[in-house]
């Protein structure tokens, strides 16, 4: 199965709140100024951070939580990890939700993780439900850069509170690349649905901790 392409990201920065003037580059806390060399380091900080998290996640109670998770995994590169975007960003033409809609945003996300803990049980619902909470979290795009690390790494600690590992493999599994990109990118919950049906596997992860 070959990978669909997708158009760039699209940010209204003016004012270069997050970006070297005339240039791309995210600020970062080693003054980086090279693109190549920023993504590199990046990368390397990040996948240190996610390695650190598959032994230790962070419990996922409401967006709060989400923050914290993004801080952990870019907080070594970046001074506003953890922080809530202060631009808009749109992709395939598709805007993102705007700043002024982030507290009520943030309120249902909330409602959606509380229910998931307190009312969704069967392996049907909480494919379902990680798809709606998956699907609203992208929506939001609560960060200037990484949404989609921090995002995996949300459904992943969420699965495990049920009893779930839910590895969203965009790296090497083509299938599952489109699934996840068609559903985030287009708002398509029964393409993310079917994703979780397919990655959702049972396991005891929290009964050995």
């Amino acid at each position: 199965m070959a990978r669909k392409s997708y158009e760039e990201y699209k940010y209204l920065d003016p004012d270069n709140e997050y970006t070297y003037r005339d240039s791309a580059v995210l600020i970062n806390k080693f003054t980086i100024t090279d693109g190549d060399e920023a993504y590199e380091k990046e990368y390397r900080l990040a996948r240190l951070r996610g390695l650190d998290l598959i032994l230790t996640p962070i419990k996922v109670r409401k967006l709060d939580d989400v923050l914290k998770i993004h801080g952990f995994i870019f907080g070594d590169m970046y001074t506003w990890a953890g922080q809530l975007r202060k631009v808009n960003i749109s992709k395939e033409g598709n805007a993102f939700m705007p700043l002024q809609s982030f507290d009520t945003g943030i309120e249902y996300i909330d409602s959606l993780i509380a229910d998931f803990h307190n009312r969704v049980n069967s392996r049907q619902e909480i494919a379902k439900s990680l798809a709606e909470i998956l699907d609203n979290l992208n929506y939001m795009h609560p960060f200037r850069e990484g949404n989609g690390r921090t995002q995996r790494e949300v459904i992943r600690s969420l699965a495990l509170e049920k009893g779930y590992y839910a590895d969203i493999d965009v790296a090497t599994d083509d299938e599952i690349y489109n699934l996840y990109m068609d559903g985030t990118v287009f708002g398509d919950v029964a393409k993310l649905t079917k994703l979780f049906d397919i990655i959702l596997e049972k396991t005891d992860f929290w009964e050995h901790r």
